[in-house]
């Protein structure tokens, strides 16, 4: 038998049914395709189609070796549809170049169904290979096929006494594990996962059932409803969840309390009460706003966060920190997150798949936060970041799904340990934000992205910190090389250094009036609550290119 391509060389995207006669692979197959929005092809109807006739006429008056020629032309035309629900007939993975072809185009599902469980299921007159002496024959049948079966599967699920919504949820909760990297985020007052993967976004119903959550809100942008919302919502109302969707604009001005009012509004009227779920569909704005809203709403629902952009997937998704901008007094404008609420996701689905329609700049500006992580916690990180930079921009999706979780991985650990920045601990992942938060408010949330911020963040402290005696000299030159290589900025444009020092006094670390930073000692190590003078801050700040 001719070499069959391994699992790693796999493009593992359609769901392939295979299995004896009689084991559900259509019915089974109709529900996935409707569970996932997936289209549904079953290479028997597709042979019923060429031919005209049903199979047991082909089977009659042309012969078993006509079928099977019909069978691998159908077989070949499933196999090149992506993505899909594929059903084939129970003696077609036999063929060694169809079997080839299913495997190179996804999960090989194997319905396995005992021998009476097969009889009670199968009618004679349909099924031509049982005629004459149908237990006998299907016992034989199934005693050849079986290893074969065997061998091919990625998936065996048993399908005796069990009906087609709870066989299709199997499907669901093994693709789950076997397509996402998940990372489990372990708190004092619980766990949950963060599943990390290349076209889990539809495997949120899983989750979904997991926590028993029969209706949902939605938050999301409208470009990104467009693209993976109506889908997803299609998705899971095929699994029996209503969906409110709830279309925010994008920007910083949706996180706000005026907005999360409107959320609110649209929850109520819609009599969603504490049964519910909230889903936050998109970057980090519509992330805090989800996590604020649900936090919120009738003293706090479910949260479940499905972030669609880098940044959001290894940082602000994670983690259970949740806020809106409020104006810190008449005639100013917002001031970052001043108004939050912390509020634990059940789960996390981060599909890297979405990171193949985010714009250019919104992906370089979440490279940000994955150094930073490295910067702060994990030397080894930010190296490995650096060799792969050229491979994650050109958006190498397995590349990026390893990013995702080593990003995830990082920041789990300095939540587990300090949840709510009660031990400082979590202060470290602050590092870069205090210039970051000033300049964007300084600029009016107009001009840099959250990222882009940080970059220069990240750079200003580092300096601040050389020039304080914590970090080592070496340190903001290495930033700086590996933030311009990932096309983002180093350097403070010409605003105002007493404005962005005005707006650093807001900052959440500060106590007793002293301006406190998260600086690095070296790369991999930081250090939390370092005071640092104000003429000292606003010295560096004109060096990196404020005004005076």
């Amino acid at each position: 038998m001719d070499a069959l391509p391994s699992r790693k060389e796999r493009l593992v995207r359609n769901v392939v049914l295979y299995g004896f006669m009689g084991a559900g692979k259509t019915t089974v197959g109709e529900e996935l395709s409707r569970r996932l929005g997936w289209p549904f092809l079953d290479t028997d109807r597709m042979v019923e189609g060429r031919a005209g006739k049903p199979v047991a006429r082909i089977f009659d008056e042309d012969g078993e070796a006509a079928f099977r020629a019909l069978e691998r032309e159908a077989v070949a035309e499933a196999a090149r549809v992506r993505p899909a629900v594929v059903a084939c007939g129970g003696g077609a993975v036999l063929d060694a170049d169809n079997a080839r072809a299913l495997r190179a185009s996804g999960h090989m599902v194997w319905l396995r169904a005992a021998l009476e469980s097969v009889l009670s299921r199968a009618r004679e007159g349909e099924r031509p290979l049982l005629r004459g002496d149908p237990r006998g024959r299907a016992a034989l049948l199934l005693e050849e096929r079986a290893p074969r079966y065997r061998e091919l599967a990625d998936l065996v699920v048993d399908t005796d006494g069990l009906s087609v919504p709870e066989v299709t949820e199997r499907v669901l909760a093994e693709l789950l594990a076997r397509e996402a990297q998940t990372v489990t985020v372990a708190l004092p007052t619980g766990t949950y996962p963060v599943h990390v993967g290349d076209g889990v976004l539809p495997l949120v119903a899983v989750e979904l059932a997991r926590l028993g959550v029969r209706r949902c809100a939605v938050l999301s942008h409208p470009r990104v409803w467009r693209l993976y919302g109506a889908g997803l919502a299609e998705a899971l109302r095929a699994g029996g969840v209503e969906v409110l969707p709830v279309l925010v604009p994008p920007g910083e001005r949706s996180k706000s309390l005026v907005a999360a009012g409107k959320v609110y509004a649209r929850m109520a009227a819609a009599r969603l009460d504490r049964a519910c779920a909230v889903l936050g569909l998109g970057g980090g704005v519509v992330g805090d706003l989800a996590g604020f809203v649900a936090g919120t709403y009738m003293r706090g629902v479910r949260l479940l966060q499905l972030p669609t952009t880098l940044l959001a997937q290894v940082d602000a998704s994670v983690g259970g920190k949740a806020a809106v901008n409020v104006a810190a007094g008449k005639g100013q404008g917002p001031v970052r997150n001043l108004v939050g609420v912390f509020w634990q996701p059940q789960a996390v689905v981060a599909d890297v798949a979405t990171l193949r329609t985010l714009p250019l700049r919104e992906l370089r500006a979440g490279f940000a936060e994955c150094v930073k992580h490295g910067a702060a916690r994990d030397a080894g990180l930010l190296e490995w970041v650096d060799r792969e930079l050229a491979k994650l921009l050109r958006r190498r999706t397995d590349r990026l799904a390893e990013l995702v979780a080593r990003n995830v991985a990082v920041k789990a650990e300095v939540v587990r340990q300090d949840e709510r920045e009660t031990g400082g601990l979590r202060e470290v992942l602050n590092f870069g934000h205090t210039v970051a938060h000033a300049l964007e408010a300084a600029t009016g949330y107009r001009a840099y992205l959250h990222g882009e911020a940080v970059a220069v963040g990240m750079v200003v402290e580092a300096e601040l910190g050389q020039r304080v005696g914590v970090t080592d000299g070496s340190v903001a030159e290495a930033l700086r090389s590996v933030l311009r290589r990932a096309g983002l900025p180093t350097w403070l444009p010409p605003v105002s250094a007493q404005e962005l020092v005005g707006f650093m006094r807001l900052d959440k670390k500060n106590r007793g009036g002293a301006l406190r930073f998260a600086l690095l000692e070296r790369l991999g190590k930081a250090r939390t609550g370092v005071e640092v003078p104000e003429e000292a801050v606003a010295s560096v700040l004109r060096e990196m290119g404020a005004s005076p």
